[in-house]
């Protein structure tokens, strides 16, 4: 007997003009605003972003408060870690492994 895995709901409150982005591409795209968020965010989690990307993504003064904990690392150092962070965590603990 195979186990279906039951979607997970969330719910969440987005603004009046996201909602409308997202209700437009899912007309396009033909398919449901929950089709198209889900599609989106398995885009967004599919591969290491981009720096450029995930400086889009964080808060603001994310930078400064990052840069408020721990000692100041090398420019290659600061590198790694942030690609690190911003990998899925199946393919942190890999690489974690990997290193161990």
């Amino acid at each position: 007997m195979d186990l279906i895995e039951k979607p997970y709901r969330f719910v969440v409150r987005l603004p009046n003009l996201v909602r409308d982005q997202i209700a437009e591409a899912a007309r396009y795209h033909r398919r449901s605003m929950n089709s198209e968020i889900v599609a989106r965010l398995e885009q967004t989690f599919s591969g290491i972003p981009t720096q450029h990307s995930a400086e889009q993504l964080a808060p603001a003064m994310h930078q400064e408060i990052e840069s408020l904990f721990g000692r100041a690392l090398a420019a290659e150092e600061e590198h790694l870690v942030r690609a690190f962070r911003r990998l899925p965590l199946e393919k942190r603990l890999a690489l974690l492994e990997l290193i161990n």
